[in-house]
């Protein structure tokens, strides 16, 4: 079947570019084990390739090479290289094209439909030659020496994560675990940068990197004091943020010995999720200067409970939880408040007193005060 029979090759280009558009608005494809923020870009770089390769089949006939296609297996590669396993990026490319052709075709004016389902021996003859080279780039490189250590220090980091098991290089003398877990924010633009914060990251001594599909998670080891490893490993994390201006989230925990792991890392990940859902002002979390947050976000099904202490408030009127939030922030001091708010500090006192009056919590006691804290992140967090 020659061209011709179906339209025009820049139409069909044309036509296909939209189809890609409209996949890219249903936010791409997504992997359990790496972030849509690492995939966004230079996936659809890849799909546009594809295209480009798939029209010159069409109009030459001839098949594209390894070589004409080397930039569609290196991304599959790096999707392996960051933790996704075969059958998923193969899964994935022939989902993704199966649902581009999908919409293709149903696009198509209905006098074109039977000239464009014809192309489908076409279709699934590129298809199957993609996948081909992917499979065999990835059982290459499977016998490379690096690639069955990356595979086996990953394996460990996992079996650390999981049962506190420590083996490899992470077997020494007096350790000190440091788990970071990083919540990115979902903004898909900013591949280039994520991909720089993943490098710095990276680059850190004695540092495993885990990508999964919220951000990764960052195991790092160490044989001194857990207070030097904490303050050093911090630093360098935010001098990493700051540096690539990646706009997420850190939860951190340490742990004295391996077995400790499994609980930092739980607790790494509810206060890397808190701080994501209360769009926290800072880059790293930490139990110490979070704690309110984290026991309230891991109170499950109690949040809804714990929220209504404050429901009266914003029922009354909006200003009495305005200035609530306000006088918590300023470490509950009523002149502080009133200077942010431009009002009297008597304007203050009698919002505050119709605070207790609403929730039968008063703001000036410590305890209660504390209360109306956990209440507000609840909240904000249902």
């Amino acid at each position: 079947m020659e061209i011709r029979d179906v339209p025009e090759k820049a139409t069909l280009s044309e036509r296909l570019a939209d189809v890609v558009g409209w996949y890219a608005n249903e936010g791409g494809p997504s992997y359990h084990r790496v972030p849509s923020e690492l995939v966004a870009h230079d996936f659809f770089d890849g799909i546009e390739l594809n295209i480009s390769a798939f029209v010159k089949f069409m109009d030459t006939g001839r098949m594209p090479t390894a070589h004409d296609l080397r930039p569609v297996t290196e991304l599959a590669m790096a999707r392996l290289a960051n933790g996704a396993g075969l059958p998923e990026v193969i899964g994935s490319y022939q989902k993704v094209s199966a649902d581009l052709w999908r919409r293709f075709v149903s696009d198509t004016d209905p006098s074109e439909r039977d000239s464009v389902l014809e192309l489908m021996p076409k279709v699934t003859e590129y298809i199957f030659n993609v996948v081909t080279l992917i499979a065999t780039e990835a059982a290459r490189r499977s016998a490379d020496p690096r690639s069955e250590a990356r595979e086996r220090e990953r394996a460990a980091v996992d079996a650390l994560l999981a049962t506190g098991q420590a083996s490899g290089s992470l077997d020494i003398d007096h350790p000190k675990f440091v788990i970071a877990v990083f919540h990115l924010s979902g903004s898909p633009g900013q591949s280039t940068a994520v991909s720089a914060l993943k490098s710095r990251i990276e680059s850190i001594d004695d540092v495993h990197l885990r990508l999964d599909s919220k951000g990764w998670v960052v195991v790092h080891w160490s044989d001194r004091s857990e207070q030097e490893v904490v303050a050093e490993f911090r630093a360098r994390l935010d001098d990493a943020q700051q540096e690539s201006q990646v706009h997420c989230w850190a939860g951190i925990a340490s742990a004295k010995t391996a077995s400790a792991v499994p609980d930092a890392y739980r607790i790494a990940r509810g206060l890397a999720s808190t701080a994501y859902r209360l769009n926290y002002p800072d880059f790293v979390a930490d139990l110490a200067h979070s704690t309110v947050e984290y026991l309230v976000g891991a109170s499950g099904p109690d949040l809804p409970a714990v929220a209504d202490l404050v429901a009266p408030l914003l029922a009354a009127d909006p200003i009495f939880e305005q200035t609530l939030r306000i006088y918590l922030d300023e470490s509950c001091n009523q002149l502080a408040t009133a200077r942010r708010m431009h009002v009297h500090r008597n304007s203050v006192t009698y919002r505050l007193s119709k605070v207790h009056a609403l929730t039968g919590l008063d703001p000036m006691t410590f305890v209660q005060a504390a209360s109306l804290h956990a209440a507000l992140i609840a909240r904000d967090l249902s």
